[in-house]
Parts: C-alpha cells; structure tokens; sequence
C-alpha cells in the first residue's frame, strides 16, 4: 500500500491540491480567489499539469488574469490530452478503487468528458458517486449536474438539488449557482430562493452568479428592480471577462439603464464582447460605427462585425446582421455598391423571420424596375 498511498500523494499534490480547490471554489470558509489559486499552481514545482487539466476545463483560470499570465496557461493548453494520458499511466483508477475521492472525481471528470479514455457518463457517474458519498463537495457538484441533465442516470431536478445543496453548504460556488439556476427555471420555480444562491455564489466572485444576479435586479426578479445595483455586478463580471456581463454593461451605458447614457463607454464594453464572441454584441458593435455613435464612423468597420454576426450567431441577432447587410450593400456603405448582394441579404434575413426582410426585397426591386423602365 505504501507505493499506492505515495503514488496519490503525488497525484493530488501535482494535479488535485486541496488548498488550490479550497481557493478556486471558496470552500472551508475560504472565499474564492482565483488569481490567488493561479499564483499558487505557478509557484508549486511541476504545478503546469495543474494550471492546464484546470484551464481546459475553464474551471482555474478565468480571463481577469491578466493576458502576460493567461497567455503562460495557454502555451500549455496544447499538453492537455499528454496530461489525461499521464493520468492514465500513474493508475488514476487504482487510485480512485482505493478510494482517493480526489482521484475518483479526476477519473469522473475524465470519464464525462472523453479525455485519456473513452466517454462514457454512467463511469463518470459511478465515480463521482464514490467521492461524493465521502463528502466531497466537488464530486456532489458533479454528480448533481449530471443528474440535472440526464447524462448517464435518469434526470431527476429533486436529487439534482440534494446533491447541489451538499455541495453549496460546503460553500461551494459552483453547486451555489447551480442552484440558483434550477430554482430560477425549475424546482417549483422560485427567484427569490435563486437570488439568494446566486448572491451567494456572486459575493465569493463567481462571474456567472454575478452575471446572474444582474439579471434578477434589471428584471425584477425575486428581488426588488434595481438598475445601478444591476450595473454594479455586470461590471463585477464584466472585470473577470464573462462576455454577457459585458455586453450587457454595454447595453446598460447605451440606453442610460441604471448609468448615465454614455455612448463611448457602450462601444467600450460591446468591443471587449464581440471580441469575445457575442453576437448580440457584435451586431450592437457594428451598428455603432454605421452611425458614428461614440465611436468615428466607419462603415468598413460595420461590415466587417456584421459579417461575423451574420457567419456565428442566431435567432435575432443573426437575421439581423444579415439586414444590416443588406443595407450596406444597397447603399454601397462600406462595400461597392450591389444590389443583387442586398436582395441576397435580405432573402436571407426574411428566411430567419426578420420582419423587413421581405418588405426590403419588396421595395428594392420595385426601385430597380422602375429605374429600368425610365432607362428604356
């Protein structure tokens, strides 16, 4: 057994350490503090398996760390199936059959998301099952979300909860938001009840509880409407790099919701989200440079963000991207002028249930005939 024992000492000590999960998830009265959990992984020897089994999971390093030390975790994203491997070659499993509840989640997590062996949700279940039943709240966290979303066991919301609130009572900040969700979609729907998890979570500086939590305030929901407090957790998010955090803030500044009206600092938050990857955002970004609102206008700019619009998002956003475009096209802004191109665009926009989409083609080609029929 000493082998076996010495073999997870050096596991957890170089792929699961306590007090690096005590400050990433704010558990035993620790209160979250992930640039702190990274400097630690930094400065333990051989810690990079840590930082990267942690970054691939998007569960370590969140963009608030600064770019000079993301950019260090990502050099190293690349080593991330070698890492599961090595997981694989120091006997993982031996491990977690000995009952190590750090090595039963590792190998569940490996399990649920088909790295270093094959996916299979009822392992992934069965091994976080063994962790949790030790009281680990990690694994509780784990096993609730599949429970939650079906994947391996029957769904059933009621043990999704049970299992949340082991974990959220541990001070666990992901089971805290977890919960949150589910009372605010499910479970005898309840905001106020989900406002408290999220409040929870949010104050441990968990960004999507703090995105979360905004919403519940500029809606109104479970708590009462509160615009600035709304603006107070966005930025709180927003400073961590949660994209709907930002773009949110960008809409808040651009319509004067709980803020002075401040066109310069919307284009602000809507880049730092569109760069992201938001949709919404890049068509809000676009449409500020179409109409020089706090930002010179640049209709090359509008084109291109639209474009980007157009190819990634969906529902409303999507279709109207693809309006704008038609728009530039028209009118040749930013583009060499096209009609056919437009009529395209706008097709495409009518076909994504744009309400002007067909009203445009309407229109635009009823311009054409008769500037066709005067030329003749």
């Amino acid at each position: 057994m000493n082998d076996l024992h010495q073999k997870i000492d050096n596991y957890v000590h170089e792929i699961r350490m306590i007090e690096i999960d005590e400050y990433r998830y704010g558990m035993n009265r620790k209160k979250v503090d992930k640039e702190k959990a990274y400097e630690m992984i930094i400065d333990t020897p051989d810690s990079e398996c840590n930082a990267v089994l942690s970054f691939w999971k998007g569960r370590v390093v969140d963009p608030v760390i600064s770019f000079s030390k993301s950019s260090r975790v990502e050099k190293s994203k690349s080593r991330a199936k070698a890492l599961y491997r090595r997981a694989v070659d120091l006997d993982i499993e031996g491990m977690a059959e000995a009952g190590d509840r750090f090595a039963c989640t590792c190998l569940g997590e490996m399990y649920e998301d088909g790295q270093g062996v094959d996916q299979n949700y009822s392992t992934a279940v069965k091994w976080f099952r063994k962790a949790a039943e030790q009281g680990y709240a990690d694994a509780q966290s784990s096993l609730g979300r599949m429970y939650e979303n079906g994947l391996g066991v029957d769904e059933n919301e009621s043990t999704a909860v049970e299992l949340h609130l082991l974990a959220a009572e541990q001070g666990h900040a992901d089971a805290q938001l977890n919960l949150g969700a589910m009372y605010k979609n499910g479970v005898d729907e309840n905001y106020s009840t989900a406002g408290e998890w999220y409040l929870k979570a949010a104050e441990q500086g968990h960004p999507i509880a703090q995105l979360n939590l905004g919403i519940m305030y500029q809606m109104g929901l479970g708590v009462d409407k509160n615009q600035k407090l709304a603006v107070e957790w966005y930025l709180k998010a927003a400073e961590q790099g949660n994209v709907g955090a930002q773009f949110n803030l960008g809409e808040m500044y651009d319509y004067g919701w709980g803020v002075d009206q401040n066109n310069s600092t919307a284009v602000k938050w809507y880049r730092k989200a569109a760069e992201g990857g938001s949709a919404t955002a890049q068509l809000h970004f676009g449409e500020m440079h179409e109409n020089g609102w706090g930002v010179d206008k640049n209709y090359s700019t509008a084109v291109e963000w639209y474009r980007k619009a157009a190819e990634r998002g969906y529902g409303d956003a999507r279709s109207a991207a693809h309006f704008h475009l038609g728009i530039m096209y028209e009118n040749g802004w930013g583009v060499d002028e096209n009609n056919a191109a437009a009529v395209e665009w706008y097709r495409k926009a009518a076909e994504l249930g744009h309400d002007e989409g067909q009203v445009s083609i309407d229109r635009l080609t009823k311009s054409l005939r008769k500037r066709k029929n005067a030329e003749m």
